[in-house]
């Protein structure tokens, strides 16, 4: 009844939150969707119209990321990327300083992003200097050193962070013997045994129409992003989408214990606890429907979880994520507590999803879920940022662009059974995947 009640009290501050949105700002009741346009060369270009900014953000998508390293390979994707971006001639880096340009370069598990943002009126001087450095780029031993050190240090600290180093350590159980089970910054012996040979190979594997796409949000018309995007990226070679290796879950032992034994942190006295589901089914059929779930389970005050923290005392930051790797649909809860609370924490998680897993979600919580879910998804949807990250997701998980169009009607289409099958389906003791982290 709790739950409940409390859930009643974060529905009642999304709605006003919902109708704040929809009274002052009425053009962003539907997010912006993005339209397709292909060269000749066969490089995608997804281009959105965003006119209250004269600003121009461009994202080169390399689609792989961490699934394409091998063993003895952790980190490349961030490594090379990184790399990739840096701009080597110092002419050209000094033109785009000062355009006042913003370029920076990451890896996650399924793809990898160079992203710029820049006035538009500067946008075709950029596009030139950036697409002739990835046309040209340098892996030179010096840089190469650099970014490592780099990637070391912030590997280092990624390890004193007690989620951070609980999630690496989930990933290594749901995905054992994969890429996915390591940091994206890399084991340091792996990426001191890096070269440039390595550094070239992912770079040809993802230089080509097949595996690169462009994502554009700009105030510029189409016409002028696809006369900018031929005249510049021309070079770059016709392919066909590489076929990815599909790395499978680890089977859940039932009434096995929790994995305690997770070495990566290396940080202070303290505790974390992860909890998490691989949801069944495929993505393009499930996630409208995991995503509502998320919102339900863990959007703040009034979600279900809120009451070991508010009531129980269990935690001090709880919280839970809906994450998308390999194809897969994974939930995972996780809370940062003391030590001697870390197993009363981890036995209250599990009480509630077992619950949560029997008796399912009564049609007002899914109603009122629904308004939360769809109110988080438009105020999320207010930035740019947001929006070429949650397309890029589904982009590196081959969900179609008609899919991200039509995201808040998918979610909407969600029933109650179909969402209650779904609970029903994930939450169970043998389905869970458990770590904790203890330090005393």
């Amino acid at each position: 009844m709790k739950n409940k009640n409390n859930f009643r009290a974060g529905l009642a501050v999304g709605l006003l939150s919902l109708l704040f949105l929809i009274k002052t700002t009425p053009t962003v009741a539907q997010p912006l969707t993005f339209e397709l346009i292909t060269l000749p060369n066969g490089l995608k270009i997804f281009y959105q119209q965003d006119p209250g900014v004269k600003f121009s953000t461009v994202v080169f998508h390399l689609a792989g990321g961490q699934s394409l390293e091998k063993t003895g390979e952790s980190g490349l994707a961030y490594l090379a990327t990184r790399l990739m971006a840096e701009v080597s001639d110092e002419d050209r880096l000094s033109g785009l300083l000062a355009s006042g340009v913003n370029l920076s370069a990451g890896s996650r598990a399924d793809f990898s992003v160079i992203r710029f943002e820049a006035p538009s009126q500067h946008l075709g001087r950029i596009m030139e200097i950036v697409s002739a450095g990835l046309k040209k780029p340098l892996f030179s031993g010096p840089r190469i050193d650099n970014v490592r050190k780099t990637m070391k240090l912030e590997g280092r600290k990624e390890a004193c962070r007690l989620v951070e180093a609980a999630l690496v350590c989930l990933h290594r159980q749901i995905f054992p013997d994969s890429p996915y089970g390591q940091s994206l910054y890399g084991r340091e012996n792996d990426l001191s045994s890096l070269g440039k040979k390595d550094i070239s190979r992912f770079y040809e594997s993802v230089l080509n129409s097949g595996e690169l796409s462009l994502l554009v949000v700009s105030d510029l018309d189409q016409k002028i992003i696809q006369e900018l995007a031929a005249q510049h990226l021309s070079w770059v070679k016709k392919s066909e989408p590489a076929e990815r290796k599909i790395y499978p879950v680890a089977e859940k032992k039932q009434d096995s214990p929790a994995d305690s034994s997770c070495d990566y942190y290396q940080g202070p006295a303290g505790a974390a606890v992860v909890l998490a589901y691989v949801l069944p089914g495929e993505l393009k059929d499930i996630y409208p429907a995991a995503y509502l779930l998320e919102k339900i389970v863990g959007e703040g005050p009034g979600s279900i979880i809120w009451s070991l923290r508010q009531e129980g005392g269990l935690a001090y930051n709880l919280n839970s994520r809906l994450e998308v790797i390999g194809g897969r649909a994974i939930f995972v809860c996780y809370m940062e507590t003391d030590p001697e609370k870390a197993r009363p924490g981890l036995d209250s998680l599990q009480a509630t999803f077992n619950q949560l897993g029997q008796a399912g979600l009564d049609p007002e919580t899914i109603s009122g879920g629904k308004t939360l879910a769809r109110n988080s998804y438009l105020r999320h949807s207010l930035e740019r940022d947001n929006r070429l990250g949650f397309f890029s997701l589904l982009l590196a998980n081959n969900l179609s662009l008609d899919f991200y169009n039509r995201f808040l009607e998918l979610l909407e289409a969600v029933s109650p059974e179909r969402l209650n099958e779904l609970v029903r389906s994930t939450f169970s003791p043998d389905r869970a995947y458990e770590v904790l982290v203890v330090r005393e």
